[in-house]
Formats: structure tokens, C-alpha cells, sequence
């Protein structure tokens, strides 16, 4: 793993252990990620690992008194600005940088989002970027109906995707909290298809600490590009979680087999 995210990793750290405190209600969260998959292409068998860090801030306090803590920014209608950073150790080493901003009006429930990320991958010469744009309004209390418009354009070979998708999402706040979440999309691939897919996950909250999910994503085409994953997540304190998932999935007759570690806390 290369010295710069390293660096980014301290910076980060320190800022956020510069603030900490013990509350329940929270104004940012720094977040930490290690994921391993294994990759089988038609034989050929691969591993990789990614590491990354990430710190949302958010404009005002998040009120953590409502709801499963997994989802009180969602529940308060919480703006938040986030920033990432992650490298991919593998058969090619990639960095990858993130910024968002996720603005959620608690009046009028109106919400827009803009993520843009940017890939290099080095030792091969790749380099690509992404804008993921969205706009939805909260049809209910805990209700959001969105629109996303997302564009990736891969600069050595002169080429993009672009996808259009419809999401809802639904947090339920009572004794047993729950949430579901399902969207419906079209993506104008780099072969000029149009392709179809299906996406589908929810979650059960016993407390507002531990949750426990699955879902899938499904394409409708002829190529391969299916996965379902669960997770489990799980406040230690309120200000402290930890979080696993294992997915599987087939993409053009490659097969991946993931686990994924995040671990957060709240400031």
C-alpha cells in the first residue's frame, strides 16, 4: 500500500479524535473500510483487497432519539458534505477519490445529492471518473422517492456509460425498526445496450443498535451482472459501530466472493 494513504489516514484520524466526544447526537462520522474478495474469472483465479477512509460532516446536529442509530441522518433529514479516499491492492493498484454533498430540506422535504468520484489506476494507465446526480422529496415522514442520473467516462478509451434510476426508500421507527429500500434503473452501456436492472435490499432493527439485512441486485439482460449480499451492523456504543457484509456475485461469467469490515464512530 502506497505512503499517501497513509497520510490521509493520520490527517484524518487526528481531526476526528481532535473532536471527539461521547454524545449520542452526532455532527460528523469518520468511517473506516477493508474489503477482500476473491475473484474466479473462467478459471483464473484472483484476490483483492481495498482499503478506505471517509469523514461526513454534517451541517447541524444529527438527533439519534428516533429510530435505529443506522439510520438517524435519514430519519432527521440531515445535509451533510463527505469525503473518501481508498487504494485497491491487487493484480493493478488503484486510488480512488470521492467528494458528496447530500442537501435534505426538513420544511419543504425536497432533497438533491451530487457524488463525483475519480479512479487512476497506475500500473495500467486507466483513469476514470464518475457524477452521480440526484433530486427526491420525502413523500412521507420517513418516505424519500429519488431520482438519479450517474455518468462514468473511461478517458483511455474515449467512452461512457450513463444510467437513469428511480429509488424509494422507507425506514420504519417503532419498537422493532426496519428498512427497505428498492430502485429501478437503465444504463446506456459502453456496447450502446440498454440494460435494465433491478436492485432490492432490506433490513430489521430488534434495537436501535444491532440490524441485520439482505439484498439483491439484478440485471434484466442477456449479460451477466447479479449479486446478493447480507449485513449485520451494531452500535457498541452510540457513537461506535461496527459493521460486516459478504456478497456474491456474476458479472460477464466472473465470479466474486466479497467480505466487508466497516467501523465508525461519531463525533
Amino acid at each position: 500500500m502506497n505512503n499517501k494513504f497513509y497520510q490521509v489516514v493520520a490527517v484524518t484520524v487526528f481531526s476526528a479524535l481532535a473532536q471527539m466526544s461521547s454524545a449520542e447526537n452526532y455532527s460528523s462520522e469518520f468511517s473506516g473500510r477493508y474489503l477482500t474478495a476473491d475473484i474466479d474469472a473462467e478459471g483464473q483465479k484472483s484476490n483483492v483487497d481495498q482499503f478506505g477512509i471517509s469523514q461526513q460532516v454534517f451541517f447541524s446536529e444529527v438527533d439519534t432519539s428516533v429510530g435505529p442509530l443506522g439510520k438517524a441522518a435519514f430519519i432527521s433529514r440531515a445535509s451533510s458534505y463527505t469525503l473518501g479516499y481508498s487504494v485497491i491492492d491487487g493484480e493493478a493498484d488503484t486510488d480512488i477519490a470521492n467528494v458528496a454533498i447530500d442537501w435534505r430540506d426538513n420544511d419543504m422535504g425536497l432533497t438533491l445529492g451530487l457524488d463525483y468520484s475519480f479512479t487512476d489506476t497506475t500500473s495500467g494507465g486507466a483513469i476514470s471518473d464518475e457524477l452521480v446526480a440526484s433530486v427526491g422529496f420525502y413523500v412521507a415522514e420517513t418516505t424519500e422517492i429519488s431520482f438519479q442520473y450517474a455518468r462514468e467516462k473511461y478517458k483511455q478509451i474515449e467512452a461512457q456509460e450513463k444510467t437513469l434510476a428511480l429509488s424509494v426508500s422507507h425506514v420504519g421507527t417503532g419498537d422493532v425498526g426496519f428498512a427497505i429500500e428498492g430502485s429501478f434503473s437503465m444504463a446506456d452501456t459502453l456496447t450502446d445496450n440498454e440494460q435494465f436492472g433491478i436492485a432490492v435490499s432490506a433490513a430489521v432493527y430488534p434495537t436501535s443498535q444491532f440490524g441485520i439485512g439482505a439484498g439483491f441486485d439484478v440485471s434484466l439482460a442477456d449479460e451477466d451482472d447479479d449479486r446478493v449480499f447480507a449485513f449485520a451492523e451494531w452500535f457498541f456504543k452510540p457513537n461506535l459501530k461496527a459493521a460486516v457484509t459478504y456478497s456474491v456475485s456474476d458479472q460477464d461469467n466472473i465470479d466474486t466472493n466479497a467480505f466487508i469490515l466497516d467501523v465508525s464512530f461519531r463525533l
